[in-house]
């Protein structure tokens, strides 16, 4: 059995800690224990505490999956690896198949019926690349993806809440996916409860909040299966910032290139491109870059910072003098 994770104390947060304060640890960290900060010595132990970062928020900035990792516990963890089996788990839960946190669905009671949880183990793009740990699977269970395309969670059955106009054996999920897989999109593998694999073809440039219907695919009724409805969750970048459709990007830039003007090469989804900066820039000092957003209706804002040398050499220091007996 996986060694327990305690996700609160990767990320330095404590239990009560709120969304705000686990997303600012988790940037924290992530810039930590980045590989590429890291000479070549250090970056298989950075890799793997970048993985562990990684995977700390992917749970505690879901509710749902933040929940059932709460649910079990540490102490009810390692009981049921112990041998306690089902009895592990706290009284409002039930668990099903023979192992009540790997291979099937967590099941927690819900109104008149049971909601349904289970997760991929995949990160990627932003978050590292890499596969989540035995312990995130042991408790979450698996989902194949494209490439570590994305995570599934919150299978909602019966008793679950329902939008108007949704039928009784309609299931709902919110499906997390990485930046550039949203950008991308394409085809995507995915695991039912029951143990079912169907293949979706997400859309490119699918933004947040965007439902997908998945006719016949929810539970089972007398008049035949319900839908199941997915939601788009994109998980947080390391380099971008997402809002809507638009997309915002800070940049370096060096003094003479904003006195003087010049060409800077800026990063996009689709690989970096060249940009104009115009002579007399100033700090602070937005470029926009229409239809390099998310998808063409989307926009990429580029923030101009510019980066004064910590050390000059002699030649610089006496071409900055002059320009300031000049001035």
């Amino acid at each position: 059995m996986a060694e327990y994770k305690d996700y609160y104390k990767i990320l330095g947060v404590n239990k009560n800690a709120t969304d705000a304060e686990i997303k600012k640890a988790f940037k924290v960290a992530a810039r930590k224990y980045h590989p590429d900060l890291h000479p070549e010595s250090e970056k298989a132990a950075m890799t793997e505490k970048f993985k562990d970062v990684n995977e700390a928020y992917a749970v505690l900035s879901d509710k749902q999956k933040r929940t059932i990792y709460d649910q079990v516990g540490q102490e009810g963890y390692q009981n049921y690896a112990r041998g306690g089996g089902a009895s592990a788990g706290r009284s409002r839960s039930s668990y099903t198949g023979g192992n009540p946190f790997g291979g099937g669905a967590y099941r927690q009671a819900s109104g008149n019926g049971n909601t349904y949880y289970n997760f991929s183990n995949h990160g990627g793009g932003d978050f590292g690349g890499a596969d989540f740990s035995d312990f995130f699977q042991s408790i979450f269970g698996g989902l194949g993806g494209m490439g570590g395309m994305g995570g599934f969670s919150g299978f909602g059955g019966r008793g679950a809440s329902r939008t108007a106009g949704q039928r009784s054996g309609d299931m709902d999920a919110e499906l997390a996916l990485n930046l550039e897989d949203a950008h991308r999109g394409g085809p995507m593998q995915l695991t039912l409860p029951g143990g079912r694999n169907v293949t979706v073809k997400l859309p490119a440039g699918v933004g947040e909040g965007k439902r997908i219907k998945l006719k016949g695919l929810g539970n089972p009724t007398p008049r035949g299966n319900g839908d199941l409805y997915l939601t788009i969750k994109i998980r947080p970048h390391l380099t971008y910032r997402l809002e809507g459709d638009d997309l915002h990007v800070p940049v370096t830039l060096m003094p003479w290139t904003a006195a003087l003007g010049g060409t800077i090469y800026v990063p996009t989804l689709d690989g970096p491109v060249k940009v104009k900066v115009p002579a007399g820039t100033h700090n602070g000092k937005k470029l926009k870059l229409s239809g390099k957003g998310l998808n063409s209706k989307g926009s990429l804002y580029v923030t101009l910072t510019i980066d004064v040398p910590r050390t000059l050499t002699k030649e610089q220091k006496d071409l900055f003098t002059q320009l300031a007996q000049i001035s």
